[in-house]
């Protein structure tokens, strides 16, 4: 997103906040749901260090890992509704949660208030280079001749690239076996090495082995291309018929505790808005292979609402569960 939108959004943003609501607590506190120097709390802390300069806030950031997320979620949903608390969360504590777990001790659709998105981020499908496809339409057509016995490696089970390799094994018909790992290098190694044929990865950890040579990235999700992988298509622009996938986005956001006022909510959107504004802060959000955006809440509900519906297809006909 480009300097001028989001400034337009940031300013709309604040424009929807009563101007006669009550001020935010002079101190918040933001809970994180996996450990201090990864990329989430890295970025939170990046904005949170432009909202104490703007606001003159104190702000804590509180990490809980565990249950990929789980208990931080948890706990912003036991909160008072008062504004004191945030929750900063990737897209699968309302998306993927839901589905995956057959009992939760909270609501995510109910329990948390989408306040703003603040950065979406990307996911590519890459191929062993010896397989002598350069498309997704040539690695669809490999598969097809070599049915069941394609495979893609994950990130690990219940994760987005285990549900986007689903998404297009079916929207294809090629029947894709899942091959889960503990994360992104022992996939890529397997991937190098010919173990498996393809994989679902982040652009940020595909990048340097696909200037390398050693593996070829086909297409990324999002509705735009990558700026470190211009030369690569998006699933959508292909225009393929491929589905759930062609629309699938993944981002970090903020949320509330359930029962937040809403002039509450829009008052801490437009504060981040201001903070996402920031030169400073894009710049050093951008480092992190991530795009900045800005929401208002009422935008924001309509994404989680779609992405709920979207990969909850997936989840349910994959009948998967950590339960």
């Amino acid at each position: 997103m480009d300097r001028r939108a989001l400034m337009l959004g940031a300013a709309a943003l604040a424009a929807a906040g009563p101007a006669a609501a009550e001020p935010l607590p002079r101190t918040q506190k933001v809970l994180v749901g996996f450990p201090a120097g990864g990329g989430l709390d890295t970025m939170v802390r990046i904005i949170a260090d432009k909202l104490r300069e703007i606001h003159g806030t104190t702000i804590v950031i509180e990490n809980r890992p565990g249950t990929a997320g789980r208990l931080a979620a948890e706990a912003v949903a036991r909160a008072e509704p008062d504004g004191a608390t945030l929750l900063a969360a990737p897209i699968v504590v309302t998306a993927f949660y839901p589905f995956i777990y057959k009992t939760l001790p909270f609501d995510p659709l109910t329990d948390l208030v989408p306040v703003t998105r603040f950065c979406t981020f990307q996911f590519a499908l890459a191929v062993d280079p010896r397989l002598q496809v350069d498309s997704v339409a040539g690695f669809i057509a490999y598969a097809k001749q070599n049915l069941g016995k394609v495979s893609f490696g994950s990130l690990g089970a219940g994760t987005p690239s285990h549900f986007l390799g689903l998404m297009f094994s079916n929207a294809t018909g090629t029947d894709l076996t899942h091959v889960p790992y503990r994360g992104s290098a022992p996939a890529l190694q397997d991937l190098v090495g010919g173990s498996i044929q393809a994989v679902f990865d982040t652009t940020a950890s595909l990048m340097e082995q696909h200037r390398a040579g050693t593996v070829r990235v086909l297409a990324v999700t999002g509705s735009r291309r990558s700026p470190r992988l211009p030369e690569v298509p998006t699933f959508g622009e292909l225009a393929l018929g491929l589905g759930d996938i062609e629309a699938a986005d993944l981002w970090y956001g903020f949320f509330a505790p359930g029962r937040t006022p809403p002039d509450t909510v829009e008052r801490h959107a437009a504060a981040i808005g201001v903070a996402l504004a920031d030169a400073t802060v894009r710049e050093r959000l951008a480092g992190l292979d991530v795009a900045v955006v800005a929401d208002t809440p009422a935008v924001f509900a309509e994404i989680v609402k779609a992405d709920h519906a979207r990969w909850g297809r997936v989840i349910r006909s994959s009948g998967f569960t950590l339960e």
